[in-house]
C-alpha cells in the first residue's frame, strides 16, 4: 500500500515494514511495526470473535462497522471523482 499526502508519503512493503519520506527529506525513513496479537492479526479470527460476541469493538475502531462505512463513502466518492474528473464533496 502507498499513501500520499501534501507533505510526504509512506510505502508499506509488508504488514510489518514501511518506508516514510517527508517533504524536504532526501531519503526514506524505515519503519518497523510489531505483530498485532491474535486475533487482531487475523481478520477472519477477529470477525469470528465479533460474531460470537467474544470481542466487542469500540465505535470507530479500525475494524468497526462505523469506520468501514466511512471508508465505503470515501471510496464511492473517489470512484465518482475519477469518472467525472471533478472533486466530490461529502
Amino acid at each position: 500500500m502507498e499513501v500520499y499526502g501534501k507533505t510526504g508519503y509512506i510505502k508499506a512493503d509488508n504488514r510489518l515494514e514501511a518506508r516514510q519520506r517527508l517533504e524536504g527529506e532526501k531519503a526514506f525513513k524505515s519503519l518497523t511495526f510489531e505483530e498485532r496479537p491474535y486475533p487482531y492479526n487475523d481478520p477472519f479470527a477477529l470477525f469470528k470473535g465479533v460474531i460470537n460476541k467474544e470481542i466487542e469493538l469500540k465505535p470507530y475502531d479500525l475494524s468497526s462497522l462505523e469506520n468501514n462505512l466511512i471508508v465505503v463513502e470515501i471510496l464511492d466518492a473517489a470512484i465518482k471523482s475519477a469518472k467525472t474528473g471533478k472533486a466530490v464533496k461529502f
